[in-house]
């Protein structure tokens, strides 16, 4: 089936209700006028000969009842055309220009004045400013508002000191660090940051130079502190062999006061995605890496190892919390987007039927995020991050999520929309859940009732996918999800697509 074309015109950036909600939406678009916008406000008095080059529109969000929250990346250069440095701008959109000054004064002001004078940051005369007639507060990274600690976790001599006595001895040798640091490795819209350390020093004996890379994770919250529990729980039952083996990070410990947790890099990057798409559009397969049939058997495997371990670390995710966050989506885009909205109650009531229809299975350790993003293999072994949404769910929370999003990259490729590329899709999404269920040990019963309640999660994940695309203006992706919705709303009978 293919993508609805007039979703495009559902993108939030054209709603009248958002635009009138938000006065500065239209400018926070238009790059050519944001790039005028931030030179005048945190260059001022025209900025000593630096100027904004180039001004890239990045990453956005729509917050129901806060606001949106637009990144741009920008390339500082002095007058005369010599590069100086890139950075990150953050825009953040509310209704009033009283509220943008009271977020100013309240977030970005104090954070503001822990960065002044520290010489990794760009040449900005001020690194946050408030724009009164677009409703709007700046500030350049890492000035975060919604993420305060992050001043902190990119300072260079900071963290140094921290990780000096975070780091663990390598055979029998402790890395002594002289030098540390910093970059972004993932900045995504909300909730949290991923930070690369690289520190370079001599081991312990004083002879042998040396090189390390930690990842820390800052978040708004405490997550990463259930994040490493979650972690050394699993990775203890790994190595008593209590659960099936697979790669996790270690973690370094939960800095509290920074809300930032270090993590040991394992090696490997994400694969199936790649190797669905090169497989859809008959591209040579690469040597030396696992196969599509490998690499989603080794994601199946993973998948049972987690639920099987019997760890009983994070919150309760019940199906019903699932659909009382769909019915908030929805509420919101009867508000803005009320002809999103009539498509998705349609879909919602769909789901909630078939909730209803079926009994819940217990809850078991769960991922919480579970996608082929969240796997990396290294040669022939896997190895599963980011555990900051572990939780106690019924199997098919990640069993669907993997499968949606499975589907989705599918959709992507371009692969999946004829006779054959549907076919392939398929035969792997089936061989992910067999798989599962054999690592499992499930009888044919329990695989009929596994399956079910997996269709109903992998729905569930469809349409989160929906509002998470509308709310983040990726209108192309908005597209493939509401076409996958449609597509696979007929499984949750048991009928054919």
């Amino acid at each position: 089936m293919s993508a609805d074309p007039s979703l495009g015109a559902l993108d939030p950036g054209c709603s009248r209700v958002l635009r009138a909600e938000l006065p500065g939406v239209r400018d926070a678009f238009d790059e050519s006028l944001m790039r005028r916008h931030l030179q005048a406000s945190l260059f001022e008095d025209g900025g000593h000969g630096y100027i904004i080059g180039r001004c890239e529109r990045g990453k956005a969000v729509y917050v129901p009842g806060e606001g949106c929250a637009v990144r741009y990346a920008i390339e500082v250069r002095h007058h005369v055309g010599r590069l100086v440095t890139p950075a990150l701008v953050t825009a953040r959109l509310f209704q009033s220009a009283r509220a943008a000054r009271a977020y100013f004064e309240s977030c970005l002001g104090p954070l503001a004045a822990a960065v002044r004078g520290r010489s990794d940051l760009p040449p900005f005369v001020t690194p946050v400013a408030v724009l009164e007639p677009l409703s709007m507060a700046v500030s350049l990274f890492p000035v975060d508002g919604e993420l305060p600690t992050l001043v902190g976790a990119t300072d260079p001599a900071t963290m140094l000191e921290i990780l000096r006595d975070a780091l663990p001895a390598v055979n029998g040798k402790r890395l002594i660090p002289m030098r540390c640091g910093v970059d972004v490795a993932h900045y995504p819209r909300q909730h949290h940051c991923v930070l690369r350390y690289t520190l370079e020093g001599t081991r312990s004996a004083g002879d042998e130079a040396s090189r390390a890379t930690v990842f820390g994770k800052v978040a708004g919250d405490d997550r990463g502190a259930l994040a490493a529990a979650a972690m050394l729980e699993l990775r203890e039952r790994i190595l008593r062999g209590e659960t099936r083996p697979f790669a996790v990070p270690r973690s370094l410990g939960f800095v509290e006061p920074l809300r930032l947790v270090l993590l040991e890099a394992i090696p490997g990057v994400p694969r199936i995605s790649q190797l669905l798409r090169e497989h859809l559009q008959n591209a040579p397969e690469a040597h030396g890496t696992p196969t599509l049939e490998d690499s989603t058997d080794w994601a199946a495997r993973v998948a049972a190892g987690l639920h099987t371990s019997g760890i009983r670390v994070g919150p309760a995710r019940r199906a019903e919390d699932e659909l009382t966050e769909l019915k908030e989506a929805l509420a919101v885009l009867e508000r803005v987007s009320p002809d999103l909205a009539a498509r998705f109650q349609e879909w919602l009531d769909s789901i909630a039927a078939c909730a209803a229809a079926s009994d819940p299975w217990p809850a078991c350790f769960s991922h919480g995020d579970f996608s082929a993003s969240q796997l990396v293999f290294s040669g022939d072994q896997c190895g599963l991050i980011d555990f900051d949404t572990v939780c106690q769910a019924e199997p098919a929370l990640d069993l669907g999520q993997f499968l949606a999003y499975l589907r989705l990259a599918a959709r992507k490729a371009g692969g999946s929309a004829s006779g054959d590329g549907k076919e392939t899709t398929e035969r792997v999404c089936a061989r992910f859940l067999e798989e599962y269920m054999n690592a499992c040990g499930y009888a044919a019963r329990e695989r009929d009732r596994l399956q079910a309640r997996v269709r109903l999660y992998e729905m569930v994940s469809l349409l989160r996918l929906v509002f998470h695309s509308w709310r983040k203006f990726k209108g192309a992706r908005l597209a493939l999800a509401a076409g996958l919705v449609r597509e696979r709303l007929p499984s949750l009978t048991g009928e054919t697509a």
